[in-house]
């Protein structure tokens, strides 16, 4: 599950680097694919944080 985490942890910072700073270098296909990867690994990242039990809330569903 760790290396999960630090894979898409990877995959987000390169693909906003690529959307950042690097877009005037970039050709179009690869920023339309950088942000396709930075939404959809900044989604995998808060579904393992939340199922990995980190959140404190988690024990209590009524609050």
């Amino acid at each position: 599950m760790r290396r999960l985490m630090w894979g898409t942890g990877v995959a987000l910072f390169l693909s906003l680097l690529a959307v950042g700073p690097l877009r005037g270098s970039a050709p179009s296909w690869l920023l339309s694919s950088a942000e396709l990867v930075a939404v959809i690994s900044l989604f995998a990242l808060v579904c393992l944080l939340e199922s990995s039990g980190s959140n404190p809330d988690r024990s209590n569903p009524a609050s």
